[in-house]
């Protein structure tokens, strides 16, 4: 299906509206990316749009499951071959996981290709006794502790794009797709924070609906959920499959409310709520919302973010997450999904195949922590605990 280029809206370029956005300093440098940024190809096809949202479809139904994994903070140089066929080898080592326990297909989603900007707390960060702009992603910013490198440069959207091509070459999406009969590539996802980079990537396909071809199935993160901020806008447009986080805050009315927003029609395949509540509140607070979406008629997916709401620091400093706290909020989501009657769609961790000490089983091993460190935000689980976490499902 022919997808065209497109001016984006200027009501969501409107970026004043939006939080957890970057400061820029140049907005000449700012206008010629985005503009740049809309005239390059599209990274995702709308006939693959169209193949997800009917494949999330029997997610929906009840017919199979999701295992939705990779990094918390992208990093762009990862975009070799070797380091993407290391991330398809965890999610096809999760997805076998998953299929031992539900006996049902698996959809492999990755969180790659775009993961680049991530929301931050605070706009700034104490580093060594220098106030220093927080790192917002390999998007907006780098990692290293300088004025120079924390400076936001629209440059890094290109650079982003670029590499998230280079990400979607070496998973598979385009070869022939006589190979892909083979083993289908992995679908990408990351969370649609960064407006500026987002935007310009808005094309219409052959149908003249607006797809956004960044990613094949974006997400809304729990900062930026406003039911009437340009995040919720923007997605309420496109028709992509999308997904929007749902954390402790969430109540019954703001969620009924997301629903109506971003799946309309009813859908099946369109909308998946990704539940990040923690351990300690996921029994109390799931039950409600997810009868009363059930009741509303919204055929969403319901997936579990064990990890989110459940990180916590050690005496060191480092942050970290407990594998048995992620696994009871499992169970706690399992129970609360089964109490309703409604099929549990899957997990969305965040994961690495590299050997990292991250997280840890329980506060018991908390000293263990940053032994091996080299996450660029959150702590991720490593492959052996990420696959206890699946098999606790």
């Amino acid at each position: 299906m022919e997808i065209t280029g497109m001016t984006a809206p200027s009501l969501l370029l409107d970026t004043g509206r939006a939080v957890q956005q970057p400061v820029w300093e140049n907005h000449v440098h700012l206008e010629r990316v985005r503009s740049e940024l809309s005239e390059l190809p599209a990274l995702v096809g709308a006939d693959e749009i169209r193949t997800l949202r009917t494949l999330l479809s029997t997610v929906a139904q009840g017919r199979a499951t999701i295992i939705q994994a990779g990094d918390c903070a992208e990093d762009p140089q990862e975009s070799t071959p070797v380091h993407v066929a290391r991330k398809v080898a965890l999610l096809n080592i999760l997805a076998g996981a998953m299929r031992l326990k539900t006996h049902r297909p698996v959809l492999r989603v990755g969180r790659i290709g775009g993961q680049y900007a991530k929301p931050r707390s605070k706009p700034t960060e104490m580093v060594g006794g220098v106030e220093l702009a927080s790192f917002r992603g390999h998007l907006v910013n780098g990692p290293q502790p300088h004025p120079v490198h924390r400076r936001a440069n629209p440059d890094r959207m290109l650079a982003g794009y670029w590499a998230a091509n280079r990400v979607m070459g070496h998973l598979g999406w385009r070869v022939p797709s006589s190979l892909s009969v083979i083993e289908p590539p992995v679908w990408t996802s990351h969370e649609a924070l960064l407006l500026d980079y987002e935007v310009p990537q808005l094309r219409r396909d052959g149908e003249n609906r607006m797809v956004l071809t960044s990613t094949h199935w974006p997400w809304i993160g729990d900062r930026t959920r406003h039911l009437d901020g340009p995040h919720v806008e923007l997605f309420s447009r496109i028709a992509n499959p999308v997904a929007c986080k749902v954390g402790p805050s969430m109540t019954t009315e703001d969620l009924l409310a997301l629903c109506e927003k971003l799946d309309p029609q009813r859908e099946s395949g369109r909308l998946t709520l990704i539940a990040r509540l923690g351990a300690a509140a996921v029994r109390s607070t799931l039950p409600e919302l997810v009868a009363a979406v059930r009741d509303s008629g919204h055929p969403v997916i319901w997936l579990c973010d064990p990890l989110h709401a459940n990180t916590v620091s050690t005496g060191s400093g480092y942050k970290t997450r407990h594998v048995q706290t992620a696994i009871d909020e499992v169970r706690g989501f399992r129970a609360a999904l089964e109490e309703a009657g409604v099929h549990a769609g899957g997990l969305h961790l965040e994961a690495t195949p590299d050997d990292v000490v991250e997280c840890v089983f329980d506060s018991s091993q908390n000293d263990e922590v940053g032994q091996r460190y080299s996450t660029l935000c959150d702590p991720r689980l490593n492959t052996a605990q990420a696959t206890e976490v699946v098999s606790a499902w």
